[in-house]
């Protein structure tokens, strides 16, 4: 009997529980039947794949920045507006060629395997997606002893601006990537990353300086 791998239906009920009524289908339609896909069950009878649509609340942005920013074990890749995040490349963004761009919902795939063929790495359904604390870096302990509020990730992230160069960067536009915006990954913060910079943050993260510190950080993080 087939079934959905248990990360992903754990995935499924975290996101009904806090944006309910969101779209979450896992069974592919024919023309997932054709192909390989992890919309079809593998040899298990396992589904290991989810699509997710942002008609219940849920910010597909912020979703996507949140997937990568802490992966779940279990996550293999994420695909998004035409980008794609996986494991195997530390989730930087790829341009994705396949036939649907998933402008309108994030396809998320989990275990080790080819797309419909994993044979394992799917079924930690025991580890949080976190999903109702999009932004806190830290889960609370299982009885805290007082009220604690964590400290955001985006506050540990070191300040960039024009001219910096690296990893940070790179991170930096592939948030930017995941919110719409059209930069390629190069690590160079350059006059592209901060005219991206400064829309996003006009929109979301004032002041608009071009400066990503800690408030830019967060927002881009969905924090």
């Amino acid at each position: 009997m087939s079934r959905s791998a248990k990360s992903i239906a754990r995935l499924e009920n975290e996101i009904e529980a806090t944006y309910p009524g969101t779209t979450v289908w896992i069974v592919g339609d024919e023309a997932h039947k054709n192909t390989w896909s992890d919309h079809n069950a593998n040899a298990a009878g396992v589904y290991c794949a989810a699509d997710v649509k942002g008609d219940g609340g849920l910010s597909l942005p912020k979703f996507v920045a949140h997937l990568i920013a802490r992966p779940h074990p279990n996550l293999r890749y994420v695909i998004f507006n035409h980008k794609i995040y996986e494991r195997s490349n530390d989730f930087e963004p790829e341009d994705y060629h396949g036939k649907s761009g998933h402008e309108e919902h994030v396809h998320v795939s989990v275990g080790n395997g080819p797309d419909g063929r994993s044979t394992t790495n799917y079924d930690n359904g025991s580890t949080s997606w976190r999903i109702a604390s999009m932004g806190d870096d830290t889960p609370p302990p299982a009885k805290p002893s007082k009220p604690s509020t964590g400290t955001k990730l985006g506050n540990k992230m070191p300040t960039i601006q024009r001219g910096n160069k690296g990893s940070r960067v790179r991170m930096l536009q592939g948030l930017l990537i995941a919110w719409g915006y059209k930069l390629t990954v190069d690590g160079i913060f350059g006059k592209q990353t901060e005219l991206a910079l400064r829309d996003f943050q006009s929109k979301h993260a004032k002041p608009v300086d071009g400066i990503a510190g800690p408030i830019t950080w967060n927002k881009l993080l969905g924090l």
